[in-house]
């Protein structure tokens, strides 16, 4: 018999190619597999950080809109309805995320964005203010260093920095020597430490875990971006009490010719004169505690103005008139612009004892006060109503104080519906006019 065992290994090796060849094949189409799903992985990550960038944007325009549809219909008699209205809308959803919009005060998680009124404008705190706030960190060589780092001169304080001592270190900057433009800046200025300014808020946008046991950074009580305009609470122009005649402040605000002389002569007065000091020179219904607000453009309002008066105060201006001065009136160029002012409806109680200082007892009447009135206070003209603050402590400190905020910080959280990945968006906004104008926008 002839056997030739050639066939049979061929088979055999064939059938071990074939094996080889599969399992190559296996490997191939595996590892294909896994690269697909990675990437499909990926892909999907990446649309759910897409998805919740969009929900945080979302979440930023929603307040956009508030603030501009609450700057075209003011509600004169309630200054809290803005704050309301942002904190019904600050959480939402889209098609495919959600959005939560929130801010730390005074240790407190609050719905809303952050209202920068409610902090005080680093550029106008004096050197005394910042001694006596007691800030961890904030000794008086580092106050004397803040202040002549905005200070027009290059003069150095007792314990400050001007631009001789960081030219000798070899950095790359020297003193603004005009307003800070942000609270972060204030890291450039000579002893001043991040951990001290940003605290347990290391971002410096308004939000951190509050169960951390850290003391609170200066940047919970400051602030550099509120500002004053030449604007009214409808984004109008204001009306300059400087540059017009008598007969023409007269006719705007219905006032007598003796009140108008008397208000052309306080408004000429000087160079540095403050609109509200017109309150340290008395009010002609001093006895009466309230009076609508009113203004040209809404009708005059006639209370007090057929009142009786003495002879010896036919100068002086009601309540009422009072309020529409404030509301309306201005002094200097429309186009000026000057550091802001604290939102007597969101301040917190240190800064109010800030501005208060000569009396820090007056803030937690003022604190009172608006805890009492279901819409807030709706003019400083309302702090009479405490009985211990008088036209004159108003004259000279109202020029810091407000009743609204223009100034909004929105720390807005995204969140896909269908996972876990979360987007943070920092927009500062200013509201002092249409359309609302951006003044910071960051992505964490």
């Amino acid at each position: 018999m002839n056997m030739n065992p050639r066939p049979t290994k061929a088979r055999g090796s064939i059938l071990i190619i074939v094996i080889w060849a599969i399992a190559v094949l296996a490997v191939i189409v595996g590892g294909t597999q896994v690269v697909c799903y990675r990437m499909a992985a990926v892909g999907a990550k990446n649309l759910e950080q897409v998805q919740a960038r969009w929900a945080a944007r979302a979440g930023v325009e929603q307040v956009i809109a508030v603030l501009s549809y609450n700057l075209e219909n003011p509600n004169p008699s309630d200054a809290l309805a803005i704050v309301r209205d942002l904190e019904d809308t600050a959480v939402g959803r889209t098609g495919t995320g959600t959005w939560e919009i929130t801010h730390v005060m005074d240790g407190q998680l609050y719905l809303g964005p952050m209202d920068e009124s409610s902090k005080l404008n680093i550029n106008t705190v004096s050197m005394n203010e910042m001694t006596e706030m007691d800030l961890d960190g904030l000794s008086q060589d580092v106050i004397d260093a803040i202040i002549d780092w905005r200070d027009e001169d290059d003069e150095v304080s007792l314990m400050g920095a001007e631009e001789d001592f960081y030219r000798n270190r070899n950095l790359n900057y020297e003193p603004r020597n005009s307003d800070l433009k942000s609270v972060a800046e204030m890291e450039l200025i000579a002893g001043v430490w991040p951990e001290s300014l940003r605290g347990p808020d290391t971002r410096l946008i308004n939000n951190f875990d509050t169960s951390d046991t850290l003391e609170p950074g200066w940047g919970e009580y400051f602030t550099a971006y509120t500002n004053t305009r030449g604007l009214t609470e409808e984004g109008l122009p204001r009306f300059r009490l400087d540059d017009a005649e008598e007969s023409e402040i007269a006719e705007y605000f219905g006032l007598t010719d003796d009140q108008a002389s008397s208000v052309k002569s306080f408004a000429t007065s000087g160079n540095d004169v403050k609109l509200e000091s017109i309150i340290a020179q008395g009010i002609a219904d001093a006895g009466s505690s309230s009076g609508g607000r009113s203004t040209r453009r809404t009708g005059l309002s006639t209370q007090g103005s057929n009142a009786s008066q003495d002879s010896e105060n036919d100068a002086l201006l009601t309540l009422a008139q009072h309020r529409m001065i404030l509301d309306e009136g201005w002094i200097g160029e429309l186009e000026d612009v000057k550091p802001g002012r604290i939102n007597l409806n969101t301040a917190s109680l240190k800064a109010l004892e800030t501005v208060f200082s000569f009396e820090p007892t007056l803030a937690e009447d003022v604190m009172t006060l608006r805890s009492s009135r279901e819409g807030g206070i709706t003019s400083i003209l309302d702090l009479l109503e405490t009985g211990r603050i008088s036209a004159e402590i108003l004259g000279a400190v109202g020029h810091r104080l407000t009743t609204s905020g223009t100034v909004f910080a929105i720390t807005s959280r995204g969140r896909s519906t269908n996972g876990d990945i979360e987007t943070a968006m920092f927009v500062v906004v200013d509201r002092s006019s249409l359309p609302i104008q951006i003044l910071e926008y960051r992505e964490e």
